[in-house]
């Protein structure tokens, strides 16, 4: 294997791809700041939309990508208006960071849907503590 080969697979194993679907704006936006938050050099967060959202917003398809390289502190003020579904997927222990650093903020349960030895996919369920 090259060391580019190398590297993108360490690269590979540090990113993680989430996906919040049927999720409001304001909700998409809380969860993505809490996740900008913890791992700061995270590529993309919160493609699908955007906006303030209201009581009679509309539920979208949100995706992002979360590098796990870097940490920071959570700081986030926003909350979330309802209980949220979030699909994880990379490699073990990114997801694993990913889920420690929502379960440091919200109330985190977790139905495993694919494993593997190179990647696991995961969907939480986040509350509003």
């Amino acid at each position: 294997m090259s060391t580019e080969q190398t590297g993108q697979t360490k690269e590979g194993a540090c990113l993680v791809e989430i996906e919040l679907p049927h999720c409001t704006a304001s909700n998409a936006a809380a969860v993505f700041a809490v996740l900008r938050s913890a791992f700061p050099e995270s590529p993309e967060l919160g493609n699908g939309g955007g906006g303030a959202g209201t009581d009679g917003e509309q539920r979208k398809f949100w995706v992002g990508t979360v590098d796990v390289r870097t940490h920071g502190e959570v700081e986030c003020t926003l909350e979330l208006g309802e209980p949220v579904e979030a699909d994880l997927s990379g490699g073990p222990d990114a997801v694993r960071q990913v889920r420690e650093a929502l379960a440091g903020f919200y109330d985190v349960t977790a139905e495993p849907r694919i494993s593997g030895d190179q990647e696991v996919e995961v969907r939480l369920k986040l509350a509003q503590r």
